[in-house]
């Protein structure tokens, strides 16, 4: 199956045993709508199943395992169809960024593998189920899967999109892309790449890289496999599992968001000339130069630079500590004229608001929060400085919400808009890695 048949999900296999003969089928419901929930219907255990496992206790012994499964018994393993399926068939609004000048919204979906366009002045009524967008990009053909990062050039509207966790591109479209097309162009990026900023005076791009704990720059117009131009690794950064970043471009200063997971790192030449950068220069040392044991968990930050900043060189300033409300950093948008920076904190469910100048223990200047304000694990932020508007995508809600750019508390959206009904609650995976079930309280536990 090509990567871009996938879809997030839990599947639950069930397991064969000595006592169990054909497995009874299982009623096939589709997806209703803009659904949740899609079961698909089971199938009989094919003869050839059964046969090993039934036989296992009677050949070998204690101390030695039985044969191996034959290939035709493995490849019928791999493609037995599920019984269940948990999975969420609602857009996820991963990442979002406002194009003011054509009124539209553009959101990452990390979920379905797409990028979904509404008109950016859509207000959807509780009532209504959905809120219906303009356009879709989705397919095999489109190179896209965990869709974190978004940027729309504010003259041609073209969209820059970054894939996380698998695919290592990114991608850029027309701005009337639609459907399931191949991308006007794509650049190889560093594994985990999740966010980007793209700084026009100078026509750079500005990523992200969560395991290297780097900030690689490539040129706006980059494509194939054509290397950063530029890299921002090493201790001295205090980069831990950055996420968002924004520039301001008029102070020369770019932000970083940082979750906090760390690890040291052998920086050697021999060492970072290997791996996926296959010698790429300003390529970051990737997870291979690890260095055992160094492991950690530091607080969340925001760590700020000069844009031109290279190589291992301390920040100008890290917002750091309890007072700061951070709570894993995800997203972070600037506002120049009002010298002030928007974070979105996942697991927080809050946006919290920082001077430009902040730095250390400094609580923000605003929170905004709460049931009205329908924030629920915000993890993309952005500032649409044409209409004074905050914008804010929702992993837990299926929704993005606008707002005055000087909202505070628990305010109301001025606008929302939402893949789902008003009261849907996303089931939150994203990537899902492994699984486990607790035969006491009989569920199913799933990391993303």
């Amino acid at each position: 199956m090509k990567p871009q048949q996938c879809v997030l999900m839990i599947t639950l296999v069930l397991c064969l045993s000595v006592a169990v003969g054909a497995l009874p089928q299982q009623e096939q419901l589709q997806p209703v709508g803009n659904g949740q929930t899609i079961q698909i219907a089971g199938a009989s255990a094919p003869e050839s199943l059964m046969a090993p496992v039934q036989g296992a206790g009677q050949t070998g012994t204690a101390s030695s395992p039985p044969p191996r499964p034959s290939e035709a018994v493995r490849a019928a393993v791999a493609t037995r169809p599920p019984i269940r399926t948990i999975h969420d068939a609602r857009h996820v609004f991963a990442a979002i960024d406002i194009d003011p000048v054509r009124n539209e919204l553009v959101a990452g979906d990390e979920n379905n593998f797409s990028i979904v366009v509404y008109d950016r002045m859509t207000n959807t009524p509780p009532t209504a189920a959905f809120s219906e967008p303009r356009r879709v990009i989705q397919g095999e053909n489109t190179f896209l899967e965990y869709v974190c990062g978004i940027y729309v050039d504010p003259g041609s509207g073209d969209i820059y999109a970054i894939n996380n966790d698998t695919l290592n591109w990114m991608t850029v479209w027309g701005r009337d892309a639609q459907g399931n097309v191949a991308p006007k162009r794509k650049l190889a990026t560093p594994h985990t790449t999740v966010r980007m900023a793209i700084d026009e005076a100078t026509q750079e791009i500005f990523m992200t890289v969560q395991d290297d704990h780097a900030v690689s720059v490539f040129r706006k117009a980059a494509q194939d496999e054509e290397p950063p131009v530029r890299l921002l690794q090493g201790p001295a950064t205090r980069l831990a599992d950055p996420h968002g970043i924004a520039v301001d471009s008029s102070a020369g200063l770019i932000f970083v968001t940082n979750w906090g997971t760390a690890a040291d790192r052998y920086y050697d030449l021999d060492v970072t000339t290997r791996g996926q950068g296959d010698g790429k220069p300003n390529w970051p040392a990737g997870r291979e130069a690890n260095i055992p044991g160094s492991g950690r968990n530091e607080p969340p930050s925001i760590t700020v630079y000069r844009k031109d900043a290279q190589g291992n060189v301390a920040p100008l300033q890290v917002i750091q500590g309890p007072n700061t409300l951070l709570n894993w950093p995800t997203d972070i948008a600037v506002h120049p004229e009002r010298g002030e920076i928007f974070v979105a904190n996942d697991t927080g469910h809050t946006v919290t608001v920082y001077s430009t100048d902040a730095d250390g223990d400094a609580a923000p200047i605003r929170v905004l929060q709460g049931p009205n304000s329908l924030i629920n694990h915000p993890v993309g932020v952005k500032v649409d400085l044409t209409n004074d508007e905050l914008w804010v995508a929702n992993l837990g809600s299926h929704s993005a919400t606008v707002y005055d750019i000087t909202a505070e508390g628990d305010t109301t959206p001025t606008r929302v808009i939402r893949s789902g009904p008003a009261d849907s609650r996303g089931p939150m995976l994203a990537n899902v890695h492994t699984i486990t079930y607790d035969t006491r309280r009989e569920e199913i536990l799933g990391s993303n």
